[in-house]
């Protein structure tokens, strides 16, 4: 029996030795989550500025398109005043060119006609006085007139070309402005596009880093729950375990005090023994109860057959445990509390000890052997047939079920094999918990989709 807690013992630390790997998963695992989560974070915030940035930039090629669009209105003004003035001048310049041509042909006429005698003559032809002086006078005028004109129109003339200078410089002014607004707005674009390209980069390394957070996350979770049937398995073999340490402590306060009963029998039945006679009746008939009701088991040892005889003595005695004032313990053929006939860490033991987690006790079965307790235990009333659903025992020898062989004969075990069925399915196959000490069932071995032929399923009496 310590073998069988030291085997459980052991079984614990082995499970939850096996959970550490699983921890440190879901710890690198959060680790990498927490990465992921910090690219995401830095990549967000970088994205958020250079999204700015392309606001600004966006205000500012707003701003130099309203300005291109006044430049190129005044470029097209200065093109109109520009065109204007060059008619005017065209004008001008033909009417001076007229105007020089008709003095430079009075001029000519003069030199060639003498002017002086052309005035005396216009003096002398005269009717009279006043007519002479205003043939003179008129003479004077319009030479006079053309030369003023001239002046005037050379003089407007020099003032169209100021203001066609002035038109020009304008017009070249706002060209370069133009050119310069141009550029500026070629780099504004440039500086957008390369900031949408490093947005659309920073909203890449956010998607590829929360893709791998989803995958992380769903590693964890598997890992998670993977822990969580680890710890529950560790769980299910710790109650087992706290389960076979009280049934171990039990067992030796049962064996104790039946030790002491036995003695006070012998001592008893030698205080009335006739001196030099042979024992009482009542001792020679314990004697050859406890003979007759050994158990061919190799589990039981001296102790265990003592206890065994003094509880079969009679099925309606109850054992009060002196140490404690209130274990009653009931002898078989329902089993006792606290002492349990089966080996330690085999598929009878397991068995046992989960009906005794419920304050179900199985007796001992003569030949107990898990292949076995579909007949003996029947046989002798420890057991009763049933039909298949969770929670009864299956008992058989077929391969599938034995699971594992130690004999050279057949594939199956001579022992056969016994479990608890822990679900049944739609197509009649069921599920076990088991163990299976000397085989490959570790304890608390869930085994899926088992075939019912030829296993038997069985109820505590």
């Amino acid at each position: 029996m310590k073998k069988k807690i030291i085997s459980s013992l052991v079984m614990s630390t082995v499970t939850l030795s096996a959970l550490s790997p699983i921890f440190e998963v879901i710890a690198d695992t959060t680790t990498d989550i927490a990465k992921q989560e910090a690219t995401i974070a830095s990549a967000q915030s970088e994205k958020d500025k250079a999204q700015s940035q392309v606001d600004t930039i966006q205000l500012k090629v707003d701003n130099l398109l309203k300005q291109q669009e006044n430049t190129k209105k005044k470029i097209e003004d200065v093109k109109n005043q520009a065109r204007a003035l060059n008619e005017q001048i065209e004008k001008l310049s033909q009417s001076i060119a007229e105007r020089t041509d008709a003095l430079e042909a009075q001029a000519r006429s003069a030199q060639l006609n003498n002017t002086s005698n052309s005035s005396l003559n216009a003096v002398i032809n005269s009717k009279s006085l006043t007519e002479a002086i205003q043939r003179i006078t008129a003479i004077a005028t319009v030479s006079s007139a053309n030369k003023q004109m001239l002046n005037e129109q050379i003089k407007e003339q020099k003032s169209l070309n100021q203001k066609s200078d002035t038109v020009k410089q304008n017009y070249n002014q706002y060209e370069n402005l133009k050119k310069n607004l141009d550029a500026q707005a070629t780099d504004l674009r440039t500086q957008q596009a390369e900031l949408k390209v490093a947005t659309l980069n920073y909203q890449a390394i956010i998607e590829t880093a929360q893709d791998k957070k989803a995958s992380l996350i769903k590693q964890r979770a598997a890992a998670e729950a993977v822990a969580k049937k680890e710890a529950e398995k560790a769980k299910k073999i710790a109650e087992i375990q706290a389960v076979a340490e009280e049934t171990y402590k039990n067992q030796t306060r049962f064996l104790n005090d039946s030790t002491k009963g036995t003695s006070n029998n012998k001592a008893s039945s030698t205080s009335t023994t006739p001196s030099g006679g042979k024992p009482s009746n009542s001792s020679t008939t314990t004697s050859s109860e406890a003979s007759e009701n050994t158990p061919s088991n190799d589990s039981y040892n001296s102790s265990n057959t003592v206890a065994g005889s003094k509880a079969s003595s009679d099925s309606n005695t109850s054992i009060t445990n002196n140490s404690s004032g209130n274990d009653s313990i009931t002898p078989p053929k329902t089993g006792t509390p606290g002492y349990n006939p089966y080996a330690g860490g085999g598929c009878t033991d397991y068995v046992w000890q989960y009906f005794a987690a419920k304050g179900i006790y199985i007796a001992n079965i003569v030949n107990g052997n898990g292949g076995f307790w579909g007949t003996n235990g029947v046989s002798q009333g420890v057991l009763r047939r049933t039909s298949l659903a969770p929670g009864v025992i299956a008992s058989g020898f077929t391969d599938q079920f034995t699971g594992y062989g130690t004999s050279t004969t057949s594939g199956s075990s001579p022992y056969g094999h016994v479990a608890v069925v822990t679900a049944v399915h739609p197509d009649g196959t069921f599920d076990v918990q088991e163990a299976g000490y000397g085989g490959t069932f570790p304890w608390g071995n869930v085994r899926k989709n088992l075939s019912p032929q030829n296993v038997v399923f069985l109820l505590p009496n």
